[in-house]
């Protein structure tokens, strides 16, 4: 089998997991929406979509004019419902503005949406909860075998990609310590789109599609694209996501994909 010669690494739920986050972001998201109490609830729901109790799931689809959500085949909508669960008849407009819900982050975008919150208060509680992270007393928790384990990967080219816009991703790689662990770093990559661009300059580049392996926590930013064009695929995730499908590799922690890079076979897959 072709050995993998470049490896693509999301940040977020890859490089670390913490999903402590979501409550304070929807709390700084919906304050001055609603009052505590309906804060607390909405909280309580967001947690619940992620665990998997929630008529609305991840690997949903939200449309973000109707507020109704789509089911998925191989990433094309097609059953849709209420936030309720009942089933709609509505087709899908040929332009509609879909938001995938893949991490804990799309989550907490789909509250921002149902509730319309204006795009400056977004980024000012996306700003206050990143920092947060990487400062007391919610400081995210470094896993050091992982960047070893990245570190001592042998092939040609490791890439950090992260949708992260701003200041707060290079911040994060500060913080993480991993300044000198990749060889190429992209913030605000604006995956998907993003990740298949990369991926296409890969291939021009005269890497095979299958020499290419991406690792990331959301199934559509991370995989799919790089899926449809050959590579190879690793989802890191302890969440059960809407529409499964068959990646080359799934792991649950950080612990789990260290064990699994450390895997003298990793690179042949």
């Amino acid at each position: 089998m072709t050995k993998v010669k470049v490896a693509i690494f999301d940040m977020d739920g890859t490089l670390y997991q913490d999903d402590a986050f979501l409550g304070r972001y929807v709390t700084y998201l919906l304050d001055g929406v609603m009052d505590e109490e309906e804060i607390a609830i909405a909280v309580s729901e967001a947690y619940d979509i992620l665990d998997g109790s929630h008529t609305v799931k991840l690997g949903h689809f939200f449309d973000r004019e109707q507020h109704i959500f789509y089911e998925h085949d191989q990433f094309l909508p097609t059953n849709c419902y209420s936030w309720e669960g009942k089933k709609h008849e509505n087709p899908l407009e040929e332009n509609a503005s879909l938001l995938f819900i893949g991490d804990p982050w799309g989550v907490a975008n789909l509250y921002a949406e149902k509730y319309g919150i204006p795009r400056e208060s977004r980024a000012e509680a996306f700003e206050k909860v990143r920092y947060e992270m990487i400062e007391d007393p919610f400081k995210i928790r470094l896993h050091a075998p992982l960047f070893d384990s990245i570190t001592a990967l042998g092939i040609k080219k490791k890439i950090f990609m992260t949708n992260t816009p701003g200041d707060t991703g290079p911040a994060f790689v500060t913080y993480l310590n991993i300044g000198s662990v990749f060889d190429d770093y992209v913030f605000d990559a604006k995956k998907p789109l993003g990740m298949e661009t990369i991926v296409k300059g890969l291939l021009k580049e005269g890497y095979e599609p299958d020499e290419i392996l991406s690792i990331g926590d959301n199934p559509y930013n991370d995989l799919a694209p790089v899926r449809k064009l050959g590579g190879r695929t690793c989802l890191i995730s302890p969440y059960t996501h809407f529409g499964m499908q068959e990646w080359d590799h799934t792991v649950k922690t950080v612990e789990e994909l260290a064990d699994f890079l450390h895997q003298s076979s990793v690179v042949k897959l």
